[in-house]
């Protein structure tokens, strides 16, 4: 990691942040006096799995990779960050392991805290505290939340919400449809719904044949996403 200047998109990012919600521009000068600005180059790590949690960071560009390798070897990717995201918040927070990796995918620039630098903030501020908190309980719910449906949804369900949350963090519209800005391959589309790559292609190619997507090997235009939608919350979906 390289230390970099902070620049004025940044600290906007970082103010909107949900950690720092509610503080005042003094107070978030104090925050950010307290942390330094990292350049993660394309292909490097934030941090690895079951390395000690003693850095949080928030996000101000480009994209980031998170994975976990099961007892078994899989890879599973979590989830893909960006600009505006936190990386380690609530494992630092709690002084536990990372239980993920945290891959830069193209080049990144990240505010970062050392965790007593960030405890030391919150002992003097208590809404910094009370969003910490705040923080801490909605990651670990968010995690439930997927677990569950790992384990309970069926596969061409699980594809529908990965590819709508892609779209909530990185959608962006073309003429098309809505485009996720965001490079993913159908295998790593498969270790995020925990699957193979063999379902994720008949079930891409069911869609695109029903004119609900366009695909290309790393692309995905959503042409049709209330589609997705109603198969996502297994609502009624529409005929013709």
């Amino acid at each position: 990691m390289i230390v970099a200047m902070l620049s004025l998109n940044g600290r906007e990012l970082v103010a909107h942040f949900a950690l720092f919600e509610g503080l005042s521009p003094d107070e978030l000068d104090d925050a950010l006096d307290a942390g330094r600005v990292y350049e993660v180059g394309q292909g490097e790590f934030f941090f690895h799995q079951g390395e000690d949690s003693t850095m949080l960071y928030v996000i101000t560009t480009g994209r980031v990779k998170l994975s976990q390798v099961t007892a078994d070897g899989q890879q599973v990717i979590v989830a893909y960050f960006g600009p505006g995201e936190g990386l380690g918040i609530a494992m630092a927070l709690n002084d536990k392991p990372y239980p993920l990796s945290a891959e830069a995918i193209e080049p990144c620039v990240a505010v970062g805290w050392r965790r007593e630098a960030m405890l030391a903030l919150m002992e003097g501020n208590a809404r910094l505290a009370l969003n910490g908190m705040r923080m801490v309980g909605a990651r670990f719910a968010q995690m439930q939340s997927r677990f569950q449906e790992l384990a309970t949804q069926r596969v061409e369900r699980r594809v529908a919400r990965a590819l709508l949350r892609l779209v909530r963090q990185f959608g962006r519209r073309v003429d098309e449809g809505v485009l996720i800005d965001i490079a993913i391959s159908r295998e790593e589309l498969a270790q995020m719904t925990g699957t193979n790559l063999y379902n994720v292609s008949r079930i891409l190619s069911k869609w695109e044949q029903a004119g609900w997507i366009v695909s290309t090997r790393r692309r995905i235009i959503l042409r049709k996403s209330h589609e997705l939608v109603a198969l996502a919350e297994d609502l009624p979906q529409s005929r013709g």
